[in-house]
């Protein structure tokens, strides 16, 4: 064999070589191909959601005296029989005055309270301290649940409880010159509001909300049996209509106590029993709200029809014909895992591969909830065999065993 024979069989057997390596060494890869995600800690909370239609006996507050409304009170606030419900002015801007004017005086009456504390000794500067940092936290929760009348009302007590430390600590002796300017600003901005307003007064007592919605004469506590599953659907895609009349200025609840009617599947309704009482949250409220359980009724249509009653009374629960509520279930707290990395070993125990270095490690769980496409695991961070926050959890990955080299 000459040469160049011998030289293009050598060429040939190592074209061969190289191709069998490179195909190889892609099936190596894809055979060893992963991905991972890291275990980090998760809450989640089981709940049951679903829509409500509140029913209370209510009735329209109507006036026809002409101007601009300023309402004395906010939404749920209990009146008694003769009380004002509203101001009537000539116009917006003496409106504007009057919320200024009451300000001031807010702001008056607390320099007032702080000025009594004039030459006393410090040792109540700590006590203050520790009454500013609560109404801190009161305001920012107001504020987070969406109450602004109180969270305004918080903003004075907290400017009293500011001064009152400043006049503890000696950085204020005499507050008189700050109030009797303040006095003076309140005089004038009264002086300037063009004429006597109006008032308007509630016939007859009752928790006044300063709108309507057009069903305060169909809705009551009385007739909510007769509630079909297609009505409560129907108030809940409308849960405001025209109230056919300009006069309208809001209405008053008879009383504190409500009822809530929703349409639930009756699949999802068995967690619930009647004659029992369950919190529940009102939209994307942290206030807890206990209601009880009153009926339970089952539809052809594979719903059931729960009536739920309440004495509990605020803004937020007199303000709306309709919410959305969770009922909390059960809270979970671990380490949260995809599901297609679940794997079992030899004896049945559930575990999870993680990468250690270039090797896939074996590690068991305890799992404590199963979603659709993932289960949440106690953390058993620290105990031998088991897995840990922040390992290297393998989620995809062909033939894993435990010591396999990656």
């Amino acid at each position: 064999m000459d040469k160049s024979a011998k030289t293009k069989i050598i060429a040939g057997l190592l074209a061969v070589f190289l191709l069998v390596t490179v195909i190889s060494q892609f099936a190596i890869h894809s055979e060893n191909g992963i991905s991972t995600e890291v275990a980090i800690r998760y809450e989640s909370e089981d709940a049951l959601v679903f829509d409500g239609v509140f029913v209370r006996n209510e009735h329209t507050v109507r006036s026809d005296v002409d101007g601009v409304l300023r309402y004395e009170h906010a939404d749920g606030s209990k009146l008694g029989k003769n009380s004002i419900i509203a101001s009537v002015y000539s116009s917006a801007g003496d409106i504007q005055k009057k919320n200024k004017i009451n300000a001031l005086k807010s702001r008056i009456d607390s320099l007032n309270d702080a000025q009594s504390l004039a030459g006393t000794d410090s040792s109540q500067i700590e006590a203050f301290n520790k009454l500013i940092s609560e109404k801190h936290s009161e305001l920012i929760k107001a504020i987070y649940d969406g109450d602004y009348t109180a969270a305004g009302n918080i903003k004075y007590e907290l400017l009293n409880l500011q001064s009152k430390r400043d006049m503890a600590k000696g950085k204020s002796t005499d507050l008189t010159p700050v109030i009797n300017s303040l006095e003076q600003q309140a005089q004038n901005l009264e002086q300037n509001i063009s004429s006597e307003p109006q008032s308007i007064y509630s016939e007859e007592s009752g928790y006044f909300v300063s709108s309507a919605d057009g069903y305060e004469s169909e809705l009551n506590l009385d007739d909510i049996s007769s509630l079909t599953v297609s009505r409560i659907t129907e108030i809940i895609n409308t849960p405001s209509r025209s109230t056919n009349s300009g006069n309208v200025i809001g209405k008053l609840i008879d009383d504190y106590n409500w009822k809530l009617a929703a349409v639930i599947e009756t699949e999802k309704a068995i967690v619930l029993e009647e004659d029992t009482y369950v919190t529940i949250y009102a939209g994307g409220s942290l206030v807890p709200i206990r209601v009880y359980i009153e009926s339970m009724e089952k539809q052809d249509d594979g719903n059931t029809i729960v009536i739920f009653s309440s004495d509990v009374m605020n803004s937020l629960l007199t303000s709306k014909r309709t919410e959305r509520f969770r009922v909390p279930l059960e809270a979970y707290n671990g380490i949260r895992i995809s599901a297609s990395a679940i794997h079992f070993d030899d004896d049945n125990n559930m575990g999870v591969f993680i990468k250690t270095g270039s090797q896939a490690e074996f590690r068991r769980i305890n799992q404590i909830y199963s979603g659709e496409d993932f289960v949440i695991a106690e953390d058993t961070s620290g105990q031998l065999g088991y897995l840990a926050l922040y390992d290297n959890i393998i989620t995809e990955g062909k033939n894993l065993y435990d010591g396999k080299v990656l």
